[in-house]
């Protein structure tokens, strides 16, 4: 491969006078999900907590499984 003749993407970031704009949409975006965000009371979190523990506790046992059946057959 010829590095002389490798293209690199372009990105476009946009001319400098536009990035105050940029910034303060995207400021007020993240102000916006902010405000509709809201901490999570007792039973919510255990119930997340229960279920991303559910998945670990799954995700694993699939591991173990597809380990042992890799072992089996060596």
């Amino acid at each position: 491969m010829d590095l002389d003749k490798v293209e690199l993407p372009k990105v476009n970031i946009g001319s400098p006078k536009s990035w105050p704009d940029k910034i303060k949409k995207t400021l007020k975006e993240w102000r916006r999900v902010y405000k509709i965000t809201k901490k999570p009371n007792r039973e919510e979190f255990a119930a997340v907590v229960k279920v991303t523990g559910l998945g670990i506790v799954i995700v694993g046992m699939l591991g173990f499984a597809i380990f042992m059946l890799v072992e089996l057959i060596k």
